[in-house]
């Protein structure tokens, strides 16, 4: 094993110090009335000595003496890792309240849960125009609104987890400024949760939300084979590692959207159907028992008899589908009872060719948007799974343009078994 530094495994302490540093991932994990959350934030670079401090108290003195491969974990009270939930923090304001031109040049229609940067909602007590942090339009009425400005995790309990992937060989000897790595991670996770009473949050997507830049039959654009990965090298293998995980042994497969490659290295499948727009993509897709052309956004039916496969994976590719609910429904159909669909993004896409909605969402509530049309869809046992903060890999086309690796998103769930 070699590290970033390029020390070598007999290089490394044995035991992360106390005033050690560490490449460390933390994880929360959380549940809301919808589904199951876990997210990630990796730290290549972790200072016992200045940053330890801001983690919970039991992991933090668990952290000294700490071998590589140890994960720590405790479970934390709603509230107390954040500003606790308050009734204060829900404002009744009149509509006008809400600046629709808060960004210039582009006018923005206020919708019932999406969430807004607390500058939209500029001239309320004690709000700034230059706030950035997010704030949800929680009740929406002829001409008042609800905003609630508590932080969106405020509700939920959250079990906090550490894992220590390498212990480095230097020491932290510098004083300076503290970075919060607990605070990146968990600052926008929330805002994929349903609203309080259940009700749909209004994505926007329908109507123009579901319609693209370059409408022109899908047909057109991919009558050329592009073979064009969506995710650095890093993101996808962590897809192979989440499907090899999710899907279960000699399972008959479902690609759907895809192309010459189905992230599914690591899973011991029976078959794989590979659906895609592209001849010449499908049939360099090695793993691919039988391929199937077809244009869901001109026919959302799938050509697959009921109950017929054990998964159905969609990589990189929801963003383009203009009647995305009926497309689950038809996956939800195809597959057994307890059958498992997958799907996964991150935030590079053909931008003529995905939905206007997708681009105007913050990454996570793309992510509460796709789990809540799983959740439309009829499936159940919904979770979610997302991974940030990792380097980009140096071999990456995009490695001088973009520090970090592509995020990871998730979602999963399955067909009801009654």
């Amino acid at each position: 094993m070699t590290t970033e530094t390029g020390a070598t495994a007999s290089d490394l302490p044995q035991e992360l110090q106390g005033n050690g540093l560490a490449a460390v991932t933390l994880s929360i994990e959380w549940q809301d009335a919808r589904a199951a959350h876990r997210d990630e934030w990796h730290v290549p670079r972790f200072s016992v000595w200045r940053e330890a401090d801001l983690l919970p108290a039991a992991i933090a003195a668990a952290l000294p003496g700490s071998q590589t491969g140890a994960c720590h974990q405790t479970q934390v009270a709603a509230g107390e890792l954040v500003p606790p939930w308050s009734d204060e923090r829900l404002v009744d304001a009149p509509l006008s309240a809400f600046d629709r031109h808060h960004l210039k040049g582009l006018a923005v229609t206020p919708r019932r849960g999406r969430f807004y940067p607390q500058g939209f909602f500029a001239g309320m007590k004690g709000v700034f125009s230059d706030a950035v942090l997010p704030a949800r339009l929680s009740g929406l009425h002829e001409e008042r609104m609800e905003v609630d400005f508590n932080h969106p995790l405020a509700p939920f309990p959250l079990r906090v987890g550490l894992e220590i992937e390498a212990i480095l060989p230097e020491y932290d000897r510098r004083g300076g400024r503290c970075v919060d790595p607990l605070y990146q991670l968990m600052r926008h996770p929330g805002m994929l949760a349903p609203l309080r009473d259940g009700t749909l949050t209004d994505y926007g997507d329908h109507g123009e939300g579901l319609e693209r830049m370059d409408d022109r039959d899908d047909a057109l654009f991919y009558s050329q084979p592009r073979r064009v990965p969506h995710l650095d090298t890093h993101s996808l293998t962590q897809v192979e590692r989440l499907y090899g995980r999710l899907l279960p042994a000699r399972a008959k497969v479902l690609d759907l959207m895809g192309s010459f490659d189905s992230h599914l290295q690591q899973a011991e499948i029976g078959s794989l159907q590979v659906l895609g727009l592209n001849a010449e993509e499908l049939e360099a897709n090695a793993a691919a028992d039988s391929t199937l052309l077809h244009d869901l956004n001109r026919d959302p039916s799938l050509p697959l008899d009921d109950a017929s496969l054990d998964a159905v994976v969609c990589t990189a590719a929801i963003e383009y589908l203009t009647r995305p609910l009926e497309v689950l429904a038809e996956a939800r159909r195809v597959l057994r009872p307890g059958g498992l669909l997958a799907v996964t993004f991150s935030n590079r896409w053909f931008p003529t060719k995905a939905i206007h909605i997708w681009s105007e969402l913050h990454e996570f509530e793309r992510l509460g948007m796709v789990t809540q049309w799983l959740d439309q869809a009829g499936f159940t046992g919904l979770q979610t799974l997302t991974q940030r903060g990792w380097p980009r890999p140096q071999d990456d086309p995009h490695a001088g343009q973009r520090h970090l690796a592509d995020p990871l998103f998730a979602v999963w769930g399955h067909r009801p078994v009654t």
